[in-house]
């Protein structure tokens, strides 16, 4: 398993799309803005067949910290998560070359 980059993602979107790195990086950040204004609006984004970006509400619990021993209380915090739907190496089969 390789891990992919932004920069290994633009070169292998502008080669599948046939479409310029610069223009390809220009729609990959339009992308992510719309979905941070969404998630950052407690809204969700599903995309069929691939998956959906959500935000995670943890509540507050009490932790401890391992070298003293004190216990203290986190706060609540948000998260933003994504779960995939189905088998999402499909996706390419139904919708790429």
């Amino acid at each position: 398993m390789s891990t992919v980059n932004k920069k290994k993602l633009l070169r292998k979107a502008a080669f599948e799309s046939g479409l310029s790195i610069k223009d390809v990086e220009k729609a990959v950040d339009a992308f992510l803005c719309a979905v941070s204004d969404i998630l950052r609006e407690d809204g969700e984004v599903i995309i069929p067949d691939f998956g959906k970006f959500y935000i995670y509400r943890r509540g507050e619990r009490i932790c401890r910290n391992p070298q003293t021993g004190e216990k203290f209380v986190a706060p609540p915090m948000k998260k933003v998560k994504f779960k995939a739907f189905g088998n999402v190496i499909n996706y390419t089969l139904k919708y790429g070359r």
